[in-house]
Formats: C-alpha cells, sequence, structure tokens
C-alpha cells in the first residue's frame, strides 16, 4: 500500500508538469495559427502549415485527456472516506484501457452512467475489478467487435455492467478465475447481466 501511494504521488505530480507542457504547446500553436491568418497570403505552404496545426492540436487534447486519466489513476490508491466515485474510477479506467482493446481491434464503449454513485471500495479496486473483466472478456470476443461498459444502480448498489459476451462465455474464459477471486476479496457480487449477456459488478455500497 505504501508503495502504490508513493508512485501514485509521484505519477500525479508528472501528469501536473505535463499538463502544464501541453497548455504551452497549445498556446503557442494558437499564436501560430493567429499569426498565419494574418499573414498566410503568398505563403505557399499555407494549407499545409494550417493542417500541421491542427493535427498538432488534436495530439495535445488528446495529450490533456490521457494525463486527466492518468492522473486520477495517480491518486486511485487514496482512500476517501466518501468512498470512491463508481462512474469516475470507470470512465477513467476505461480511457486508460481503450488501447488493450484496440490491439485486438476491439472497440471499447463506455455509455453515459449513473453519476453519483459510490462505494466503500477505493477507485483503484474499482478499476482493478473492471479491469479483470475487461481481461476475460477480451479473450472471449471475436476481433473486431464492440465491448460496451456501463454504470448502473441497482437496489441500491453501484453496478458496473458489461454487455459481452455471454455470461457462461465468460466463465470459462482463462482470466475469469483471477476475477472471482479478486471480486471475493474486495465483497464484489458477480452476475450474469439480462438475459444472460455479459456479466454485472455488483459493488459494496460506502462504510456510513
Amino acid at each position: 500500500m505504501r508503495d502504490a501511494l508513493f508512485m501514485g504521488r509521484m505519477t500525479a505530480s508528472a501528469t501536473h508538469e505535463l499538463q502544464n507542457i501541453l497548455a504551452t504547446i497549445r498556446e503557442s500553436s494558437g499564436l501560430m495559427e493567429d499569426l498565419l491568418a494574418m499573414s498566410s497570403e503568398g505563403f505557399a505552404h499555407a494549407e499545409r502549415f494550417k493542417k500541421g496545426l491542427t493535427v498538432l492540436a488534436e495530439q495535445v487534447e488528446r495529450g490533456m485527456i490521457l494525463t486527466e486519466q492518468l492522473n486520477y489513476c495517480a491518486h486511485a490508491p487514496e482512500g476517501c472516506s466518501a468512498g470512491a466515485d463508481v462512474n469516475e474510477s470507470v470512465r477513467a479506467l476505461v480511457g486508460l484501457w481503450r488501447r488493450n482493446a484496440a490491439r485486438r481491434k476491439t472497440t471499447l464503449v463506455l455509455a453515459p452512467g449513473r453519476t453519483g454513485l459510490r462505494t466503500g471500495l477505493r477507485a483503484v479496486e474499482v478499476m482493478d475489478a473492471v479491469a479483470a473483466a475487461l481481461e476475460a472478456a477480451i479473450e472471449t470476443l471475436p476481433m473486431g467487435t464492440q465491448l460496451m461498459v456501463s454504470v448502473e444502480e441497482q437496489g441500491g448498489l453501484g453496478v458496473v455492467r458489461l454487455d459481452s459476451p455471454g455470461y457462461e462465455a465468460l466463465r470459462c474464459a482463462p482470466a475469469w478465475a483471477e476475477l472471482a477471486a479478486l471480486a471475493k476479496t474486495l465483497g464484489i457480487g458477480l452476475s450474469g447481466g439480462p438475459g444472460g449477456q455479459g456479466v454485472v459488478l455488483a459493488l459494496p455500497k460506502p462504510v456510513a
């Protein structure tokens, strides 16, 4: 735990610095756009320059989003008396996990979630459990498919649902044993989704 908290603090500090760097690049590229707009007439490479600035702006925005998600991950081992925000934990995880899914040509989609739900788990524990479920799912899905993740409320509990593949197929996945063991340790309930499709992770309530 102490190691995780230390690495989290170091990572959080680094992500703040990275965001400052990206903000400087964004500001500089905006200035170049303004200068180009003022003096592009007669500049033979104006269109190529504009295209390059557009790509730069897109990549800076992508970097800002990734560093924000990584910053959340860095703070995830910390405890919170109110409990972890389920939707925020899952949102950060999905953002960081998309690269893993892309390697299997799987599209990972986060549905608009139920906000304000909290759990007695720390954010890192929520992220760990959902990542284990994603790992099991990715092993059973054919390449080129879509995997939907959503945060809902059921019976007063915050739940995370994966819509595919089928629950029985998930239970046969090599990674299922790890997910089941982790869920038992953390007090997370595992069950099939509607119609036996996917899996539902029922997270424990915040400690009163």
